[in-house]
């Protein structure tokens, strides 16, 4: 069975969205926008749209640019982390805390040191 393109450009728009949705919600940047943001991608998706609006295409370009940059940024807490842990757990276990092997794979953990380390302040996703 083969998988065919999207052929319309409504169709390929909303493809992309739906692509970005889910990708957002496993960087966990998704959970960062405002409720009214997610209501612009979600009813983008949901109603009969043409996308041919400019005003609905600049939403929909601000809200996109906005998850982007939230991705990377939490991507790049968690990789920066994620160093941070390893470290802090090899030093925790050659000093007798054998539990401390655990840091290097709680990613909570390393969301936390990077966000340290960068010297982040505010909410959990908040930037």
């Amino acid at each position: 069975m083969e998988i065919q393109a999207p052929s319309t450009f409504s169709q390929r728009v909303k493809s992309h969205l739906k692509k970005t949705i889910v990708t957002s919600k496993r960087r966990g940047a998704w959970f960062s926008l405002e409720r009214r943001e997610k209501s612009i991608l979600y009813l983008s998706l949901k109603l009969n749209v043409k996308f041919e609006s400019l005003q609905l295409l600049r939403a929909l370009v601000s809200v996109l640019k906005k998850l982007e940059q939230q991705g990377e940024t939490m991507h790049a807490w968690i990789q920066r982390g994620t160093k941070l842990a390893w470290a802090f757990s090899e030093f925790a276990v050659s000093a007798g805390n054998d539990n401390a092997i655990n840091w290097r794979n709680d990613r909570s953990y390393a969301f936390f040191l990077g966000r340290v380390l960068l010297g982040v302040k505010g909410g959990a996703f908040r930037t």
